[in-house]
């Protein structure tokens, strides 16, 4: 097997086994992701803003806000400047459910620490955040392309 498949092989089933770590949940691990961020963050947020954060599309946004309204984790709150739009608040029952999470991940993520040793695990992080970025860019630069073809026919 080459080093290429070999790590895909790697990065699958580390994929799989971390996803996995999450089957505790009631929600799917993807709306859990988005629900920390309204939980945690602050500030006003909108879906478009939501998107961006989580560099996803506008449409599965809406698909995961549905979800989790229809769970009653989420509420929509109108916009006063613009009534068209709105952001999207925690519940109570999303801010127990996201502090739960916080604690079991950072149990977890500290015994990962202690195995590794604090070195390896930061530069697990970063290459694992560096590695992240570098796969975003294909993937957009695949977007792009497929949309240029799509344009010549």
């Amino acid at each position: 097997m080459n080093k290429h498949m070999g790590a895909n092989v790697v990065f699958s089933k580390f994929s799989r086994d971390f996803t996995e770590l999450k089957n505790y949940l009631p929600i799917r691990p993807s709306e859990m992701a988005l629900l920390n961020i309204i939980a945690r963050r602050k500030r006003d947020l909108t879906p478009l803003a939501l998107a961006e954060i989580m560099a996803v599309s506008k449409p599965m946004i809406a698909a995961h806000i549905q979800a989790l309204e229809k769970n009653g984790y989420v509420y929509k709150e109108k916009s006063e400047d613009d009534k068209r739009s709105f952001f999207v608040r925690p519940t109570d029952k999303a801010v127990e459910l996201c502090a739960k999470y916080e604690e079991k991940q950072t149990e977890r993520l500290n015994e990962l620490s202690e195995k590794l040793g604090d070195d390896e695990f930061c530069e697990l992080v970063r290459l694992m955040d560096k590695a992240q970025r570098i796969i975003r860019e294909i993937k957009r630069r695949e977007i792009d392309e497929d949309e240029s073809e799509r344009e010549m026919i």
